[in-house]
């Protein structure tokens, strides 16, 4: 319920008019402060009744008007009219609430906060797609590393959608998108035309699907890995979480590389990969079949155990490997780790050869592998050791 004095957030500014604003609030009163926001998670997440933000907020999308006006707040967008009409028209297509000029005074600026305060209407965008409530979200399995981690996605997938659950497959890799590149797809649209029209509201994300192997429903990754640092890790997680709202199985391929939040180093990568697997429900992570592989795994294992609860399941990969070495491997693996279950992908000639072709794999013994561990995933049932 809107105040007496609007309880209002700053969108982080660096123009002149935030600062002579807090001042004046300070000095005079007009509208309580909660604070300022410095990210779209911030703005939707703090208390308050009015957003003031910049037309050049690097986070302002039509996408988060709509989400803070379906909360039943408002938005004012602040724009600078020496930079000529850009920056309004720019407002008024996001749907903002009110428009105040950088170049105002406190008092001009707070007399447009209170008239969309109290105004009592909400002008939020209607959604072309009903999502789900906030409590039917559908699980996401993460997949994280491995070359043949495409291939187990559309075959979950494809399992999944054999017993009448939705499903999506989706590629984040931000290091070594695959699933376009795999199978043969066209490289537009992808997940960057979905991010546009999630975003910016321009048409729908379903656009940017594309039929996959066994007649799944794909949205493949970046058409180039380079374009990584278009992406930002809030944007790909709104995304998501919009999606798993639309389907009952959401599987998601990444890359398994999980560095530590100090280290800067292409942050922007490991941010993505580390906030995906905080959504998961379960994670799947491909291990190569040797004691460096296994090493890797349970390192990435230990990090992983500590950003989220969801099941873990170790894939080994295909290997030729006598009965010894696999006892000696998973002896290892379970003195230092209880995975939900352990599947051995078998060296299968048809796996090969669709690889080489950029086709599906054929039914065989690596399609009945990877059949087997989704049904023990719909049945949450624990597979035995093999």
């Amino acid at each position: 319920m809107i105040g007496f004095e609007p309880l209002i957030a700053i969108a982080g500014s660096q123009r002149g008019w935030a600062s002579e604003l807090v001042r004046f609030l300070s000095d005079f009163g007009g509208a309580r402060l909660k604070g300022t926001v410095l990210t779209a998670a911030e703005a939707l997440n703090t208390e308050y009744e009015v957003l003031l933000i910049d037309d050049i907020a690097s986070f302002l999308n039509p996408r988060l008007v709509a989400r803070i006006q379906k909360q039943g707040r408002k938005v004012v967008g602040v724009f600078d009219p020496e930079a000529g009409d850009l920056g309004r028209e720019r407002l008024l297509a996001l749907g903002v609430d009110g428009l105040a000029t950088a170049d105002g005074d406190p008092e001009s600026i707070l007399e447009v906060v209170a008239s969309v305060a109290f105004d009592g209407s909400a002008s939020s965008t209607p959604r072309a797609t009903e999502d789900r409530s906030e409590s039917e979200t559908g699980r996401m399995t993460v997949i994280a590393g491995g070359d043949v981690g495409g291939d187990l996605a559309v075959i979950l997938a494809g399992e999944f959608q054999a017993h009448q659950r939705t499903t999506l497959v989706v590629d984040v890799d931000t290091l070594t998108p695959m699933l376009a590149q795999r199978f043969s797809l066209p490289l537009v649209p992808n997940l960057l035309t979905a991010l546009d029209a999630h975003l910016l509201l321009r048409g729908e994300v379903s656009d940017s699907f594309l039929s996959g192997p066994y007649g799944v429903t794909v949205l493949t990754g970046l058409p180039d890995p380079s374009d990584w640092h278009t992406i930002g890790t809030e944007e790909i997680v709104d995304l998501l979480d919009t999606l798993s709202r639309r389907h009952d199985e959401l599987i998601i391929k990444t890359f398994p590389y999980l560095e530590d939040d100090h280290i800067n180093a292409r942050r922007g990568r490991f941010d993505v990969s580390r906030s995906v697997i905080e959504l998961a429900t379960e994670v799947i992570c491909l291990v190569e079949p040797t004691p460096i592989g296994l090493s890797r795994a349970l390192t990435w294992a230990a990090k992983t155990q500590k950003m989220t609860s969801a099941s873990l399941h170790i894939v080994f990969e295909a290997r030729p490997l006598s009965m010894f070495q696999r006892g000696e491997l998973s002896d290892e693996l379970l003195r230092n780790l209880s995975p939900q279950s352990i599947t051995w992908l078998p060296v299968d000639n048809g796996m090969e050869r669709a690889v080489w072709n950029g086709t599906e794999v054929p039914k065989g013994s690596f399609v009945r592998t990877v059949v087997k561990l989704g049904a023990a995933m719909l049945n949450g049932t624990r597979r035995s050791r093999p």
